[in-house]
């Protein structure tokens, strides 16, 4: 499926009304063809969302709430001065990749989903209501699943590097520098392929590395790693790799040393598992 059905089902709204619409139906279609796993990702958002849903009719809106969420909008779409009082509360919660500030951040948003401008009430209400922070999904772990599906998006949709290097030690520098997270000890097999490259992504709130390795003929496999502490269900850590098809690829996950890793590659299963023996 592509980054853009991905998106339109994230943003269509958690109670199925949309599930009727030509486009969010064709974008189900591709992500059932991804497997099980992926529609049980997106079961497990939306059961979250209806849980937000559920405990914003609870919270009592303070008088100027629809106030405080129009101008964190108008802010957030650089059409008006960022509120001081709601700088950090509510706007710094909406991260993007290469921002250095907030009003950075603010050149890069393209049109409001539903699904942000929920995120952005949530904020809102809780930092006018309780003069603090609550974003749900910060306060919630991710299901697997949903992780998974992020991955595939970017290892599908093609990848820049932070750093491009054969050089292992720099890679592994580079990393720690920017306090990445990253196994001390990789399968030997896998530690010892060539290196073109690693990253650092942002995604739902997780800090994920990505480390690209090269097995012969430039063959490519894509390693993300990430804390499992901010997982629902990631592998019991110790236990062999799960290594199964992916939509086009072949994904192996497991946990070791409190990270939960990805291996995406083209690479049959068998290989895969070799090199994780």
């Amino acid at each position: 499926m592509t980054e853009e059905q991905l998106q339109l089902l994230r943003a269509a709204r958690p109670n199925g009304q949309d599930d009727d619409m030509p486009a969010v139906a064709e974008a189900r279609e591709a992500l059932a063809r991804a497997g099980d796993s992926s529609l049980d990702w997106l079961k497990s958002e939306r059961a979250v969302d209806l849980k937000m849903m559920a405990s914003l009719g609870q919270v009592d809106p303070p008088p100027d709430l629809k106030a405080a969420i129009l101008t964190a909008m108008r802010a957030a779409r650089g059409t008006a001065p960022t509120p001081v009082h709601l700088l950090e509360p509510v706007l710094s919660t909406v991260r993007y990749s290469g921002a250095q500030t907030p009003q950075d951040s603010f050149k890069n948003v393209v049109p409001i989903s539903r699904r942000r401008w929920l995120g952005w009430s949530a904020g809102a209400a809780a930092a006018a209501a309780f003069g603090g922070i609550w974003v749900w999904r910060r306060a919630t772990t991710t299901p697997m699943a949903n992780l998974t599906a992020a991955l595939e998006a970017i290892t599908a949709k093609g990848l820049e590097l932070g750093l491009m290097s054969s050089d292992k030690a720099a890679i592994m520098g580079w990393l720690r520098e920017r306090r990445a997270p990253r196994l001390g000890e990789f399968p030997v097999k896998l530690d010892n392929l060539e290196r073109k490259g690693c990253q650092i992504y942002d995604i739902q709130g997780h800090s994920v590395s990505l480390e690209c390795l090269l097995l012969p003929g430039m063959r490519q496999l894509h390693l993300y790693s990430t804390d499992s502490s901010g997982l629902a269900d990631s592998p019991a850590s110790g236990v062999a790799a799960v290594v199964k098809s992916y939509d086009d690829r072949t994904l192996a996950t497991w946990s070791q040393a409190d990270l939960t890793l990805w291996l995406f590659s083209q690479e049959k299963p068998d290989v895969i598992r070799e090199l994780l023996g």
